[in-house]
């Protein structure tokens, strides 16, 4: 359309004009109306470049004015002179946007109130995303609103901007790395994450800024130790994406000294882990690097793949653009480093590993010639290979665990094989059998990949924990409780969960015949109660032998750690036992399916404990079956006069096969009442974290 003046022949396109007079509604007087002009603005995709970028500047660019013709000056015609950027105030020219139009974005990101400044970072953002040219101007802008004073506005203008970044990689320079960087100090893990997030997009411009960006990561993990896993995996990123950078730095970052020879450091230490990491993804892009290393890291690029697989890149695509020849495809070691006695186990690993399992087999032919010394000495030695196999290769740790498990099944089952005629028997049968029943569900429901012969060979595990339960109870029971009700309920009970576990047998399986023998016994036990056919019983318990597990398929543990509390055994934290405390809990999942049956347990120093579940939004999905828990739970505490301490877990929720039987017996010796939040009625629930001891100081109001 035709500009509304006589003395001016251009023209403006009709969304340009709307987008002008759309701008000049941020410095409206109403904070709605401000919010939704902000908002609108990331509808106009299409405005011409000239005129969108006004919006970043205050003063108005000299391709947006128009010259009317010549002032009078003294009476004489003249042309006025326009200089760039101030203009001469007594000038007649016409000017394509309206004064309070120009720098619209910059008057919304200075809005006092945080709806407006959020409603104008997400506008930039989503122009942004539909022009590049906009993305220079942007940039100056929303790294300024790292500094805001709302946590929600700071967070979003991070986040915004790493979006940006994965449409066009940021350059940073020297004053903008320094804002960036600042906000690692943050104590909401949120914008620390968002933070890391953000790094990954960018590219530095100067050499000189990569130490600075280092330093503030590694100040980073030590303040925030939770924050490591989301570190390396920021440093992945900025090693891919300054390799030429990088390649003078490898000697002070591996503290190497051509006067001496390297020293191999610790595997575990964090700063080392972040370093390799930085320089392995380096090698990607700077090839020379690898010519500089010492042949030690080899084999800790191999260990860091195994244990964070998602932070090292390929090794075999990275050596073999390199010209390195590798020794072997189990870790992935060149021909020229030197092989050790560690090293042929590390090689062997799966060969190792195969005779571990033979190990398995060899306690049931022990348990059948009723040699419980020799087994016991077999679970012990299978036991240590397990954990050895884990440490030398991370992958295997789940079928590690998993075996480890089973071990302490089987020598539960010794156990009470030889406690069975020991006066002890009515003592030690209830421990052993509640640990047993504990186990049996902890290896069914924390785990993910189990086949279905184990799942049968755990399941015969809790029939044999039922049966010496029962038992137990019987022979430490009075005998003016004895009565036939009390054992036809006992009874009862074991022939309820025979059923189950029968149904999920198949019929023509050998190994369904020891489950339908004792199924049989308990029908005709508990029609008729008599000490001939509850002693028939017995036989189940002399003859039992543990069914195989098989650890063929991949298989990964359900395991949680707690970043949030920590322990505070020295410094209690105070609270006003008047009003119900809330605390928030963090925690790192890893290998669950389903995050709702996830859950979190604190333990009162009476032993009593109340579980807490979290909603759906509280668990963030990380990776594929992991996720980051932040949650806030409210605690009502009793009255207490001292310090004290309760344990906070995160545990894992399941339908046992006798809701309310089972979950006393696996708590016994100190079964207590358990309460639980939310109106979630769970039946019984198995820990996946090591508990946190907190302290807690109550104060009156």
């Amino acid at each position: 359309m035709k500009l509304a003046h006589e003395e001016i022949q251009d023209t403006v396109r009709l969304i340009d004009d709307a987008f002008v007079k759309l701008c000049d509604l941020v410095n409206d007087s109403s904070v709605v109306v401000r919010t939704k002009a902000c908002v609108m603005m990331a509808s106009y995709q299409h405005v011409e470049f000239n005129v969108m970028s006004q919006t970043f500047s205050k003063r108005i660019m000299s391709n947006l004015r128009r010259r009317l013709g010549f002032s009078t000056y003294r009476g004489q015609k003249r042309p006025t002179v326009v200089t760039d950027g101030n203009f001469d105030a007594a000038s007649s020219e016409f000017r394509l946007l309206d004064s309070g139009a120009c720098g619209a974005f910059v008057h919304g990101l200075e809005d006092e109130f945080q709806e407006v400044r959020s409603a104008a970072i997400d506008s930039i953002c989503e122009l942004c995303m539909y022009n590049d040219k906009l993305i220079r101007s942007a940039v100056d802008c929303l790294v300024d609103m790292f500094n805001d004073e709302i946590d929600r506005v700071r967070i979003n203008a991070i986040q915004s901007l790493r979006k940006i970044g994965t449409r066009e990689t940021l350059s940073f320079n020297a004053e903008q790395l320094e804002i960036a960087v600042g906000a690692l100090e943050d104590n909401d893990p949120t914008a620390r994450e968002a933070t890391h997030e953000l790094i990954r997009v960018i590219r530095i411009d100067k050499e000189s800024s990569m130490q600075t960006l280092l330093d503030a990561l590694m100040a980073n993990m030590k303040r925030f130790p939770e924050d490591q896993l989301s570190i390396f995996r920021c440093l992945r990123d900025v090693g891919k994406r300054h390799g030429d950078y990088l390649g003078s730095m490898v000697p002070s970052l591996l503290n190497l000294d051509r006067r001496y020879l390297p020293r191999e450091p610790t595997v575990e230490d964090s700063l080392y882990a972040s370093n390799v990491i930085l320089i392995a993804n380096a090698c990607t892009t700077n090839m020379s690097i690898s010519e500089m290393l010492p042949k030690y890291i080899y084999r800790h690029f191999a260990y860091y793949q195994s244990k964070y697989p998602d932070c090292i890149p390929d090794l075999r695509k990275m050596y073999k653009s390199a010209n390195i020849v590798l020794q072997g495809d189990i870790d992935c070691l060149p021909t020229n480093f030197a092989v050790t006695a560690h090293n042929l186990v590390t090689d062997d690993v799966e060969k190792y590993m195969a005779v571990t399992l033979d190990m398995l087999k060899t306690i049931g032919l022990q348990l059948e010639r009723k040699d419980y010394t020799g087994a016991l000495l077999t679970v012990e030695a299978a036991d240590r290979n397990f954990e050895y196999i884990a440490t030398l290769k991370p992958s295997l740790a789940g079928k590690s665990k998993l075996a480890i498990l089973y071990l302490q099944c089987c020598e539960l089952v010794i156990r009470i094989k030889q406690s069975h005629s020991s006066p002890t028997y009515a003592a030690t049968a209830q421990m052993a059998a509640a640990s047993l029943l504990r186990l049996s569900y902890t290896i069914e429901h924390t785990f993910l990949g189990l086949s279905k012969e184990t799942r049968h060979s755990i399941m015969y595990f809790r029939a044999l924990a039922n049966i010496t339960w029962m038992f137990g109870m019987l022979k430490q029971m009075p005998i003016s409780n004895k009565t036939p009700f009390t054992i036809k309920n006992m009874l009862v009970a074991s022939l309820q969960r025979m059923t189950l576990i029968e149904k999920k047998f198949n019929k023509d399986d050998n190994k369904c015949s020891g489950i339908s023998t004792l199924r049989s016994d308990l029908a005709e036990a508990t029609i008729s109660p008599s000490t001939a056919k509850v002693s028939a019983l017995q036989s189940f318990v002399n003859t039992f032998l543990p069914l195989p597990v098989f650890l063929s398929n991949p298989i990964r543990h359900t395991s949680a750690v707690i970043t949030h509390p920590i322990s505070n055994i020295d410094k209690p934290h105070r609270f006003v036992y008047q009003f119900p405390t809330e605390l928030r809990v963090e925690a790192d999942i890893l290998n669950v399916a389903d995050p709702n049956d996830i859950a979190i347990e604190i333990m009162y120093p009476d032993k009593t404990s109340s579980v807490f579940w979290p909603t759906a939004d509280e668990f963030k999905p990380v990776t594929p079956y992991c996720y980051k828990l932040n949650a806030s739970i409210v605690v009502k505490f009793a009255m207490w006069t001292e310090t004290a301490v309760v344990e906070i877990s995160v545990v894992r929720s399941f339908e046992p096969d006798l809701p309310g039987l089972d979950e006393y017996i696996m708590k016994y010796p100190n079964a207590k009442p358990r309460k639980t939040s939310n109106n979630f009625n769970t039946t019984a629930t198995t820990s996946i974290s090591e508990p946190i001891k907190y302290s807690l100081h109550p104060t009156k109001l």
